[in-house]
Formats: structure tokens, sequence, C-alpha cells
């Protein structure tokens, strides 16, 4: 500034009241054209020397990422905003106040908001790295640091351009805390629910999910602060709220997929009238039955010589005897049990066949088992194979499932 206004004070009538404004101003233009001369050159260095410090440690990943989201350039120009405020004074004159606080202004908002620039361009670099990792999908946290530093950026302008500390900024804001919890109700509760979410592992991305309120059946596609994005089945695309996550029951599929083994559960409806004692006929073909074979001989010696302790004789009651529906019970254990894709390894996998309460349909007789695959197609051949054999061998044992009258059972009644 005096450097300037040495020259000027040579210049033959130029009026002396103007010598001190015109050097402040050109001194001015000469720091804001140097301020963009260090933004270049500290850019190209940043651009072109300090990144191949990340490439020096291998960091593949971490560079490209760091290069799209512009950290490089980003921290270029927070270098020479800070070189900006060592050497700012030298071109100010405190004998023009207005100009003086209005360069230290614009220095300190170009400060500012080059060091917001660089922590957003720093949160997108995670966003870009960690924002879609099934693992831990950060992309909610993130938006929720860009919101705050949003608004710590937003409230430290306001602070600067009033020349009033944020303390007081806030405590005028208060008046409209209620005003800003209602425009920001979802972040909020989007914000509560993400991290309850994340630190308790209850989702992630990829994950089947099954959300009845919200019509949401399928793998979620995103997280983000304020919604949940699952793509159904039927190629639809549901958006959940976050918070719902938290405040509604929803099921998560991938304990299944982490076990590689996937449950059926389902039943047979057996008619009651064809439950009954098994006659000599019925046990001697059904003994040529090789699941049941040693099932049945086993049975029969033990029934035999329980009866024959207790003096049991015609009377069928006062006896022991297999039963159709028992033995067929047995038999899809049996049977289960045999089957290459049911899992029985480990305990924790149950497989049984039980008999669950009569009701105005008949009796249900309920399959619980796990298979080797959580594949749905295959799934669902595995689910219909065992019911194929289970209802075509029903007749052997004397049985028959319970089914609805139809219009071709009435009709061939009539007839």
């Amino acid at each position: 500034m005096e450097f300037i206004l040495f020259y000027i004070q040579k210049i033959p009538n130029f009026p002396v009241h103007y010598h001190t404004l015109t050097a402040q101003v050109i001194s001015a233009i000469v720091f804001v054209a140097l301020l963009y001369l260090l933004v270049r050159v500290f850019i190209w260095i940043c651009n072109n020397y300090l990144s191949r410090l990340v490439k020096f440690f291998k960091a593949e990943k971490w560079f490209n990422a760091l290069t799209e989201k512009g950290f490089f350039t980003a921290l270029g120009i927070v270098i020479a905003a800070l070189a900006a405020i060592d050497f700012h004074p030298i071109f100010i004159s405190e004998q023009i106040g207005w100009i003086t606080t209005l360069m230290e202004k614009v220095t300190g908002l170009f400060v500012l908001i080059s060091f917001s620039y660089l922590g957003f361009t720093i949160l997108n670099t995670l966003d870009k790295l960690y924002g879609r990792n099934p693992k831990i999908p950060i992309k909610g946290l993130v938006q929720v640091f860009k919101i705050l530093l949003f608004l710590v950026t937003l409230l430290l302008l306001i602070s600067l351009l009033l020349g009033r500390k944020p303390l007081y900024i806030i405590t005028g804001l208060s008046a409209l805390a209620a005003v800003f919890s209602l425009i920001f109700k979802d972040p909020i509760l989007g914000f509560a629910a993400s991290i309850q979410l994340t630190m308790n592992n209850l989702i992630k991305i990829g994950d089947w999910i099954t959300v009845d309120s919200a019509g949401a059946d399928g793998n979620i596609l995103d997280i983000s602060l304020t919604s949940v994005r699952v793509q159904n089945f039927d190629m639809t695309i549901v958006s959940v709220p976050t918070y719902d996550l938290i405040s509604k029951p929803f099921k998560n599929w991938s304990g299944m997929y982490e076990a590689k083994a996937r449950r059926i559960k389902r039943s047979i409806l057996i008619d009651v009238d064809t439950v009954k004692f098994l006659d000599a006929e019925m046990l001697a073909r059904l003994k040529k039955i090789e699941l049941l074979k040693d099932y049945l001989e086993g049975k029969e010696k033990e029934i035999i010589d329980y009866n024959a302790q207790h003096n049991v004789h015609e009377n069928v009651i006062n006896g022991r005897h297999l039963t159709n529906l028992g033995t067929f019970r047995h038999y899809a254990e049996e049977y289960l049990k045999s089957r290459p894709f049911i899992t029985q390894a480990d305990p924790g996998f149950t497989l049984m066949v039980r008999q669950l309460p009569p009701n105005a349909q008949g009796i249900p007789l309920e399959v619980y088992c796990f298979t080797n695959t959580t594949a749905w197609t295959q799934y669902e051949n595995y689910q219909s194979d065992i019911f194929d054999h289970l209802f075509a061998v029903l007749p052997e044992f004397g049985l028959y499932a319970y089914q609805q009258p139809s219009g071709r059972n009435l009709s061939k009644l009539i007839k």
C-alpha cells in the first residue's frame, strides 16, 4: 500500500485528497489479482505434486475418489486462503476505514468458504468410497454432516457480515427454533434413525427387507438421511422413510443369506375321517417301503410286547396300535432326511413333521425344515418337489388331503 501511494504522490497535477483512496483501490485490485494467482499456483501444485503422495502409498482407490471430488483443488484454495490471511494487511490502509473493513470481510469470507468447500469435498469422497458400502452404509451420516457443515458455515457467514459473535446469532435465532423443527422434521427424525440403523447394523445395501406398511418387499438400493429406497421383486421401487424402520416393524432376510439356508414351513390338511389304525394288510404293505421298514418292525415288536404284558386281547382300544397318520408323519421325516438339499448338520436347523391343532378344514400336518440354498428358484423347486411327493403318497397310507368341495365334486355327486 505504501509503495503504491509513494508513486501516486509523484503524479503531477493529481489531487492530493485522492492519493490515499486511489492507492487503496489499486492495492485492493492488486490483492485480488495476487490472490487469484496464488489460488491457481497452489491448485496446480496440489494436483500435480501433492497428489503423488497418495499414489506413493498405493492408495489408487483413494486417489481416484479424491481427484474426482476435487479434494486437491479445494486444498490448493485453502492454502491460498491461509496465505491471504498473512499478507492482506500489507494491502490495506487504516486511513480509509470502509475499504479496510470491506477487504477484511472479503478475505474472511474467502477463507470461510474455502474451508467449507474443503469439508464438502472430504464428505463427498467418503460418500463415494463408503456411501454404498454393503457393510457400513454411511450415506445417511454423510448427509447429516453436510447439513451440520452448511449450518455452521451459514452461522459464521452471518456472524462475519454482521460483525457479531456466533453465540449472539444463535441467541437471536432461538425464537425460530419451532419453525426450524417443522422445516427439518424429516431430516431430524432421519438423523436419529440413521444412527440407530447404522450403529446396530440393522440394514445395509443389498439386504432383502419386507416392510408391510410401505408395500416394500425387495432389496435395498440406497440408504439416505430421510429415506431408504427398496427395489421390489416386481421391479417397482418403493421409498420408505428412514424413521419408519425404527418406529414400525420390518423383516430383514439377511440372516437367511448369512446362514445359507432357507426355511420351509408349510402344512398339509389331512381329512379327519381318513385317520385310522393300521390293519395287518396295510402294515405288511408299508413294511415294503425302505424308509419305514426298520421303524415298523421295531414298533410292531414294541407294541406286541406291551399288549402281551398288559393282557390286551381283541379290544383294540385297550392296547397300543399304530395309526396311518403317525406312520405317515414318520415317513415324511425320514423322506426329508433322505433329501440331499435339506440341511441337517447344524442343530440350529430344526427338521420335523408335526401335528398342529385340528381346525374346521382337518388336521394340519406341518413340514418344518431348512433347504441348503437361498436361491429363490431352487428353493421353490425343492419345496414343490417335497409336497408333490407327500401328496402323491398319502393314499398309500389310507389318508386324503382336505379340500373344499368344488363344482366338479358336486356335479359328480349329483350324477
